[in-house]
C-alpha cells in the first residue's frame, strides 16, 4: 500500500529516470504559480481552521492537509492517517463514523456530520466533516473528498448561550412581575408567566401584537392605539424610561391596575429597535390602599365626632356645676348664714361645727366654680377668645407664681367657635407643660394675623428641650406626647398646623390656623 502524503509523488517510471523529471521554462512558471495557490489555500485553511482530505478507496491512500494534522494535535505527516485516524475518534462516536464512512462508499451520496477527538494531550475537540463521492466514468473508481473544521470554540460558545438563555428563562419565570421585550414593530419577542397572568394571555413569542386584541397599554374607556408600538416610541423618545400606573384592560376583559415602566433598548445609533416592558399588578395593593384611606377618612371622621362630643361634654358639665352645683351651695352657704345669725342660742361646740360648715360651703362653692371654668370657661362662649384667655392667663400666674404677659392686636374679633376652643385648649396645654416642665418664670402669649392665618405663640423662658426628646413629643411620646398630640389634631381639623421650637433660651409652641373668609 502506498501512501502519498501532501501530494509528493514517487519518481518518474514512464520516463524511464527514477526520481528524475524533465521540466520546461513554462512548466516552471505553471509549478511556481501553483506553489503560491497552495501556500494561500495552507494559510486560508490555518486562518479558518479547517482542514481537508482525500480518500482513494481503491488504493486506499489518504492524503491529510497540514492544518488537519494541526487539528488532531500532531505534526504534519508525523502520523499514516489511513491506518491511525480513527485511533482519535472518541469512543462513544466511533461506531457512528464508520457508519457515515460506509454509507457515503456505499451510497455515493454528500455526507455531513459531528464528532468528536481525543488528541494525544487527553484534550477533547469537536469536528465538522462534510465531504463528497466522485467515481470515473465507468464508475469504477471511487474517491471521497472532505474537509473538517474544528468548531470545538464554537460548538461551547453555543453551549454557554443556551445556558445563559436557560438561565435567563429560570429567572424570568421566578420573576413575580411581567416582563416583556418588544420588538420595533411591537411584536412580543419573549415575556414572562407572570406577564401572561396579568394580561390574562398566552402571548405567541415574535408572531402576536398587542394591538391586534387590546393596546399594550391604554387608559380605560379611551380607544386603542392602531400602532402602539409607535405611541411607545414617542413617550420614550429622548428619555431612559418611563413609569406610571395605569389601568388596563386584559384580554378577558377584566380591569387592572398595573405599575408599568419601560426602558428602551437602542442600537449603536442611539434608535429605538425595542423595549423591555415590565409590569406588575398592584391592583389589590391599589384597592387596599384605597380602603385604607376610606378608613383613615372614617377614623377622622370619628376623631373629629369624639373631639366635638367632649368638647360638648366638658360645656355642659361646666354648665351644671355653674347654674346647679354652684347655686345650690350659694343656696347652701345662705341658709348657714341665716343659722348662724341664732348661733347665740348654740352651745359653743355647735357655734363651732357651724362655722367649718359655712366654711367648707364656701371652699367647696369656689373650688365648683373654679373646675367649672376650667371645664369650658363662660367667658369662651359669652365674651370670645381674648376674654377666655386673660381669665385664665390671670388665674394661672395666681396659682403658679408663673408672670404672664399677653401681647394681642387692639382689633382682635371674634372667630367661629370651634376655632375659639381649639386656641383655647391650645393656651391651656401650654401654660400647663411650661408649669410642669419649664422651670420657667415668665411666659408670654402672643397672638397675631397676617396673610389669611392667626399665629398663636406661647413662649417660656425655660431650660428648653433636648432635640431627640423634642422629635418625640412631635411623634405622640413623651411624658405629655398626649396632650402635644391632642393639640396637633385639633388644629388639623381646622386646616392648621402645630410647631415647637425649642433651646437653651426657652420653648415656643406655635398654633397657625388658617381664618375664614370675610363675609363667610
Amino acid at each position: 500500500m502506498r501512501i502519498v502524503v501532501d501530494g509528493r509523488r514517487p519518481g518518474c517510471n514512464v520516463c524511464g529516470m527514477e526520481g528524475t523529471e524533465v521540466r520546461s521554462p513554462d512548466r516552471n512558471q505553471v509549478d511556481e504559480r501553483l506553489r503560491r495557490s497552495e501556500q494561500l489555500l495552507a494559510e486560508s485553511q490555518r486562518l479558518a481552521q479547517i482542514g481537508s482530505w482525500h480518500w482513494d478507496v481503491p488504493s486506499d491512500v489518504v492524503t491529510w492537509s497540514d492544518e488537519l494534522y494541526r487539528i488532531f494535535g500532531v505534526e504534519p505527516r508525523s502520523i499514516e492517517p489511513q491506518n491511525e485516524a480513527m485511533s482519535f475518534v472518541h469512543p462513544d462516536d466511533l461506531d457512528r463514523v464508520v457508519a457515515v464512512v460506509e454509507a457515503a462508499v456505499k451510497t455515493k451520496e454528500p455526507f455531513n456530520f459531528f464528532y468528536r477527538i481525543r488528541r494525544r494531550d487527553g484534550e477533547e475537540r469537536i469536528l465538522h466533516s462534510r465531504g463528497s463521492v466522485t467515481t470515473d466514468a465507468a464508475g469504477g473508481s471511487l474517491s471521497i473528498f472532505g474537509i473538517t473544521q474544528d468548531i470545538t470554540e464554537r460548538k461551547r460558545a453555543d453551549e454557554a448561550l443556551r445556558r445563559s438563555e436557560q438561565l435567563l428563562r429560570l429567572v424570568l419565570d421566578a420573576i413575580p412581575v411581567g416582563v416583556a421585550v418588544v420588538g420595533p414593530s411591537g411584536d412580543v419577542l419573549l415575556n414572562n408567566p407572570a406577564s401572561t397572568r396579568i394580561w390574562s394571555h398566552v402571548i405567541s413569542s415574535g408572531a402576536e401584537r398587542y394591538a391586534r386584541t387590546r393596546a399594550w397599554w391604554h387608559d380605560t374607556g379611551k380607544p386603542v392605539e392602531p400602532d402602539e408600538w409607535g405611541s411607545v416610541r414617542a413617550r420614550v423618545k429622548g428619555e431612559t424610561s418611563i413609569n406610571d400606573v395605569i389601568d388596563i384592560e386584559a384580554f378577558d376583559g377584566e380591569h387592572k391596575i398595573i405599575q408599568n415602566s419601560a426602558v428602551p433598548i437602542r442600537d449603536k445609533d442611539h434608535a429605538i429597535v425595542g423595549a423591555v416592558v415590565i409590569n406588575e399588578d398592584i391592583t389589590a395593593r391599589k384597592h387596599a390602599e384605597r380602603d385604607l384611606e376610606a378608613s383613615a377618612t372614617e377614623m377622622q371622621a370619628l376623631a373629629n365626632r369624639l373631639m366635638h362630643a367632649q368638647d360638648d361634654e366638658r360645656r355642659r358639665i361646666a354648665r351644671m356645676l355653674h347654674e346647679t352645683t354652684a347655686q345650690d351651695l350659694a343656696a347652701l352657704k345662705m341658709l348657714l348664714g341665716r343659722l348662724n345669725r341664732t348661733s347665740e342660742r348654740l352651745s359653743e361646740s355647735d357655734r363651732g361645727v357651724l362655722d367649718e360648715a359655712i366654711h367648707l360651703a364656701d371652699s367647696s362653692m369656689s373650688g365648683v366654680r373654679t373646675l367649672s371654668y376650667l371645664l369650658h370657661p363662660p367667658f369662651l362662649d359669652e365674651a370670645g377668645l381674648l376674654s377666655a384667655v386673660r381669665w385664665y392667663a390671670e388665674g394661672f400666674a395666681g396659682r403658679s407664681g408663673i408672670v404672664v404677659a399677653l401681647d394681642v392686636p387692639a382689633d382682635f374679633k371674634r372667630l367661629p367657635q370651634d376655632v375659639e376652643t381649639t386656641l383655647f385648649r391650645v393656651v391651656q396645654e401650654a401654660l400647663i407643660n411650661i408649669h410642669r416642665h419649664a422651670d420657667s418664670p415668665t411666659a408670654r402669649i402672643r397672638i397675631a394675623i397676617a396673610d389669611g392665618d392667626l399665629t398663636l405663640a406661647i413662649e417660656d423662658r425655660g431650660r428648653g428641650m433636648p432635640a431627640p426628646l423634642l422629635e418625640r413629643l412631635m411623634g405622640g411620646d413623651g411624658a405629655f406626647g398626649v396632650g402635644i398630640a391632642s393639640m396637633r389634631e385639633r388644629l388639623k381639623q381646622l386646616g392648621g398646623g402645630l410647631e415647637i421650637e425649642s433651646g437653651g433660651n426657652g420653648t415656643v409652641v406655635r398654633a397657625v390656623v388658617p381664618l375664614p373668609a370675610e363675609g363667610s
